[in-house]
């Protein structure tokens, strides 16, 4: 159950903090006082979507915090499964930045947005004004339906069966897709993968190849400097070899009664080795650098193949030609074992699909047994709340073909009053008619699923009198088994709370801000009162909340 709530900087919410009992709680205010706001910032810490302009101040981060205490072993496996650590009380935070950013918390370790709703969609049920217009919705009938049956775990697995299936029949599909065009796309894939292979080409054949020509475009002047490097270092009358080699001798001959000569003897002779070498190699050089007719032709002829392929298929060099010419050989290994593919996708569809139909049959049947029951359960309950001549009847169909929830269409069928047909719930409920079966839903849903808290907003909208009275006695009856926190605008609700809390607006200077205040007997008298006869309390309305609050009605 939630214990406690804080929440900061949010909206008109500069700081609140409440602590919740067990049992059944009531919060009540004049419209526009906060309560849809709180709401809000509840919804953050089980997971809702952040928004920055909520901040209630922009220097500073939202805050909203939950504590909830709970049975170790019942949410043992959520622990385990995300490696968290267990406390008691479990906190839940939930942080959000100035420029929109969110963290998530639970026990000051940070998770991520699907790890906090897959822990609170478990602990708390939140009943909205817009949830009582899903009621019509025959998906969320039929999760009604499967609540009640008790078959939420053979649904999951249902639908990992179904998920698997669909995955291969998209497989098949796609397989079928491509071999529908195989023929004609076999025949081009083949030219192309041809036409690439006849070049074998070799890595970074275009780069070495172009050097080469670059190298051939400048021969004349290449040679004209080798030419004149080699005749200055040995082929001319004073050559540099010829003189560095006289140097060389010179000081070999004073070194031996000059000691301070030796190192200059040393490095011209050291340069004269280093200098023999340079004139072998331009020498070699210039040998080497010549460029036949036939090279060229050969070297233009292959660059021009290269180019045209780069062209065709929008690369930019070899190695992306070859790493095309390997796509396009898996290409052709693909299309070699197509037949084969799409016969083990075929097989792989049939068994999904004997794995669907199987835990889909006894799904359909676990929902078909239980719909009489739940049909009973309804209108009990519906009889409670002053419809006692509605008739309710839960019509379960099989489809042609398996959907995500099963076989399965369900459509909850209604009339409020005897001697009319049965008709779809969405078209023939008003909105009183609505909440009060929306009531009986979340009283059977909190029972089957086990739920910690459910927060009612205003579920009593459309209803008065009698009626609210009753519905408040449902609340209250849940109660038993699972924490109860009911917004509402009706005295005869609020008057049945075990804890009552009064959300309220108060202006501090420039601003306005949201409070709560947790109400003595004294003040939920005065509440009750001014929810009786308006803002201006009178001794009557003073006199009728306090009947209210001493009648003891049996849960």
């Amino acid at each position: 159950m939630l214990t406690h709530l804080s929440i900061t900087n949010y909206a008109i919410i500069e700081a609140l903090e409440i602590d919740f009992d067990k049992g059944y709680t009531v919060i009540t205010g004049e419209t526009g006082a906060g309560k849809s706001i709180m709401l809000g910032a509840l919804g953050l810490i089980l997971g809702q979507r952040a928004d920055a302009g909520v901040l209630y101040d922009t220097s500073k981060k939202c805050i909203v915090e939950g504590e909830f205490a709970m049975d170790a072993r019942t949410y043992a496996d959520f622990f385990e499964a995300n490696d968290l650590d267990f406390e008691q009380p479990t906190t839940l935070r939930r942080e959000i930045a100035a420029n929109g950013k969110s963290r998530a918390f639970i026990n000051d370790t940070p998770v991520t947005l699907q790890q906090l709703k897959a822990l609170t969609e478990r602990l708390v049920d939140i009943h909205s004004q817009h949830e009582t217009l899903q009621i019509k919705n025959g998906e969320y009938q039929l999760n009604v339906l499967d609540a009640f049956a008790g078959t939420q775990a053979l649904l999951q697995e249902y639908q990992q069966a179904y998920q698997q299936y669909r995955s291969a029949l998209d497989e098949l599909n796609r397989l079928k897709s491509l071999s529908s065009r195989a023929s004609a796309d076999l025949d081009y894939i083949r030219f192309q993968y041809e036409e690439i292979e006849a070049l074998q080409l070799k890595p970074d054949e275009k780069e070495t190849i172009e050097e080469q020509l670059d190298l051939a475009k400048n021969s004349e002047e290449i040679k004209r400097v080798l030419n004149a490097a080699e005749q200055a270092l040995q082929d001319a009358d004073h050559n540099v070899l010829a003189v560095l080699k006289s140097l060389v001798d010179s000081f070999s001959r004073i070194r031996s009664y000059a000691k301070e000569y030796e190192q200059i003897y040393e490095r011209l002779n050291s340069s004269l080795i280093e200098l023999d070498d340079l004139t072998r190699e331009v020498v070699a050089g210039n040998t080497d650098f010549d460029f036949d007719a036939d090279q060229l032709d050969y070297l233009n002829e292959r660059l021009s193949k290269i180019y045209s392929i780069e062209q065709k298929h929008q690369v930019k060099s070899t190695a992306a030609i070859l790493e095309l010419l390997k796509n396009l050989e898996a290409q052709l290994s693909d299309y070699a074992s197509f037949d084969d593919k799409i016969e083990r996708a075929a097989t792989n569809v049939s068994e999904r699909f004997s794995v669907v139909e199987s835990i889909g049959k006894e799904l359909s049947g676990k929902r078909k047994q239980v719909t009489g029951a739940l049909e009973q359960t309804i209108l009990g309950n519906l009889a409670q709340l002053g419809m006692p001549d509605a008739s309710f009847r839960v019509d379960c169909h099989m489809l042609s073909e398996p959907g995500s929830n099963g076989w399965d269409v369900v459509e909850f069928r209604f009339s409020a009053n005897k001697g009319y047909p049965l008709e779809p719930l969405s078209k023939v409920a008003s909105g009183g008619e609505l909440s009060r079966f929306m009531l009986t839903i979340k009283s059977i849903l909190a029972k089957n699923k086990s739920l910690a808290t459910v927060l009612f907003d205003e579920i009593d909208t459309g209803v008065s009198g009698e009626i609210a009275d009753k519905m408040a006695d449902i609340m209250k009856a849940m109660s038993n088994d699972s924490q109860i926190i009911t917004i509402t605008h009706l005295p005869q609700v609020a008057a049945k709370g075990q804890s009552h809390f009064k959300i309220f607006k108060e202006n501090r200077g420039e601003r306005t801000l949201t409070l709560v205040r947790k109400l003595n007997k004294e003040e939920r008298v005065e509440e009750l009162a001014k929810m009786l006869s308006g803002k201006k309390m009178t001794d009557e309305a003073k006199k009728n909340a306090e009947a209210l609050l001493s009648v003891d009605k049996p849960t």
